[in-house]
C-alpha cells in the first residue's frame, strides 16, 4: 500500500519583545535633563549636528519662497525623517556611555554596521514622506490653488478657504505625526544598539507607546512642542533643539528598556 508524505508545516518562531520598565509620570522631564548633559559633553559635535539639520530645513525654506503653499509640506515632510538622521546623536551618546573617545568616524561605522535595518528604515520613512507630501499638495491646490509670493500666500490663509485648508493640513498632519511616533520613537536607538531586528524594533516601539500612554504623551508633546519652536525661528532654533532631543530619545530608550 502506497504512502504518502506530507511536508512539514514551516514552524515560525514567536516574536519576543524586550522587557519595558513602569515610566514616572514626569519621565520626560529626566530625559530632556539628561540630554541636555549629554550635549554638554559633547557641545562641539552637537553643534556641528543641528547646524548641519538646520540648514537643510532652511534651504527648503529659501526654496519655498516662490511657493510658499507647499513651505509647510515641506517643512512637515523633512521633520517626519528627523529620527533617521538622529542615529548619529544616539551613538554618541552610547559612546558617552562607554566612557569611549567620540569621533565622527565611530559614528558612521555604527551606521553601516546596521546598513540592512537603516536602510529597510529609510524606506518605511521614504513611503511614509511621500505620502504626506502628496496629500499635503492635494489640500493646498484644492483649497487655496496656485499662489505666488508670500503676501498673497497669507491673504489666502486669512480666508475661508485658507483656514480650511490649515484646518485639514494639522489634522491629518497629527495623525502622521503621532503614527511616525509610535514607529520609530524607541525602534531606531534599538536598532543602534544591536538588540533586536527591524520588524521586532518596530513593534516593541508601537507596544511601548501604547502601553503607557500617559509618560508617552508628554514626551510627544515635550517633542512637539520643540519642534515648533523650531520651525517659527525657520530652523534656526533647531541648532540646539534637534541635538537636544536626539539625546533626550537615548536617555528615555535607556530608562524605558533598562539599560544602563
Amino acid at each position: 500500500m502506497a504512502t504518502t508524505d506530507t511536508p512539514n508545516s514551516p514552524v515560525y518562531p514567536v516574536m519576543t519583545l524586550p522587557p519595558r520598565r513602569k515610566l514616572a509620570r514626569n519621565a520626560a522631564l529626566a530625559w530632556l535633563r539628561e540630554g541636555y548633559r549629554y550635549m554638554g559633553r559633547a557641545r562641539g559635535v552637537s553643534m556641528a549636528y543641528g547646524t548641519v539639520f538646520a540648514a537643510i530645513g532652511m534651504l527648503i525654506t529659501w526654496l519655498g519662497f516662490n511657493r510658499p503653499q507647499f513651505v509647510l509640506t515641506f517643512w512637515t515632510g523633512f521633520l517626519l525623517v528627523g529620527p533617521l538622521f538622529a542615529m548619529g546623536l544616539y551613538r554618541i551618546a552610547q559612546l558617552q556611555d562607554r566612557g569611549e573617545t567620540i569621533r565622527f568616524s565611530a559614528c558612521m561605522g555604527a551606521l553601516r554596521k546596521r546598513l540592512g535595518s537603516v536602510a529597510l528604515f529609510s524606506l518605511l520613512l521614504s513611503l511614509v514622506m511621500i505620502a504626506w507630501i502628496r496629500f499635503s499638495t492635494l489640500a493646498a491646490a484644492l483649497y487655496i490653488g496656485n499662489i505666488a509670493g508670500s503676501s498673497g500666500f497669507i491673504a489666502a490663509l486669512a480666508s475661508p478657504e485658507g483656514i480650511g485648508f490649515l484646518a485639514v493640513l494639522f489634522g491629518v498632519g497629527a495623525v502622521f505625526a503621532a503614527l511616525m511616533f509610535a514607529l520609530t520613537a524607541w525602534s531606531l536607538p534599538m536598532v543602534l544598539d544591536a538588540r533586536v531586528d527591524f520588524g521586532t524594533a518596530v513593534v516593541t516601539s508601537v507596544k511601548a507607546a501604547i502601553e503607557q500612554p500617559l509618560p508617552m504623551l508628554t514626551w510627544g508633546a515635550a517633542v512637539a512642542g520643540l519642534t515648533i519652536i523650531g520651525m517659527l525661528t525657520f530652523f534656526l532654533a533647531f541648532v540646539v533643539i534637534f541635538p537636544w532631543l536626539g539625546y533626550a530619545t537615548w536617555a528615555g530608550y535607556k530608562d524605558l528598556f533598562a539599560r544602563d
